[in-house]
């Protein structure tokens, strides 16, 4: 089963439109998870350009991500906060990029504990009691096909996860489909 989900797997459909819509999607969706004592926080950038992109495979990292910070608040509770901004000239897998894409999820919960900071994108590699281990592998493994990079920093009080994904206008002449020419998912 590990196998199957972080071995590579098939380009999902890529679509160009705004990350934004994914990010809705994934407020909707833990939403319904929190608790009275944790505020979700929306600051997007309008600016932030559209990006060819598998929704569902952003939809599951960001997901990942948020559900993360938001078992790492606990029951004191807490903010987490879902930022959109524009990167300008980044190196993503060693090609050089005009504008990017970056997604923040920043929490202010305990922090990641330094011994497992080196490690936490490992299969297995959970610090949560009884954590799998395997949502931020996927994550990054998800990102990598996308020819982004994710990253944190950590110290108690803060955790921030930032993606990084290149726009439509770094993709090197990649045809992708629109979401209009798809119809609606």
């Amino acid at each position: 089963m590990v196998d199957r989900l972080l071995g590579p797997q098939l380009p999902g459909t890529r679509i160009t439109e705004s990350i934004h819509k994914v990010a809705e999607r994934v407020v909707t969706l833990v939403s319904m998870e929190l608790p009275n004592n944790v505020r979700l926080i929306r600051d997007y950038d309008p600016s932030l350009p559209e990006l060819a992109h598998d929704p569902d495979q952003i939809e599951q990292v960001l997901l990942n991500i948020v559900r993360n910070a938001l078992q790492a608040l606990g029951p004191e509770g807490g903010e987490i906060i879902l930022r959109t901004r524009t990167a300008f000239q980044l190196t993503l897998h060693g090609e050089r990029y005009r504008l990017a894409a970056r997604i923040d999820v920043e929490d202010n919960g305990p922090g990641i504990p330094p011994h497992l900071q080196d490690t936490l994108f490992y299969p297995m590699v959970s610090g949560r009691e009884g954590g799998t281990g395997l949502g931020l592998s996927i994550a990054r493994n998800l990102i990598d096909q996308h020819s982004g990079k994710i990253e944190f920093t950590s110290w108690p009080g803060h955790t921030e996860f930032s993606v990084y994904l290149p726009s439509c206008s770094g993709n090197k002449g990649d045809v992708y489909a629109t979401r209009d020419s798809l119809g609606s998912r």
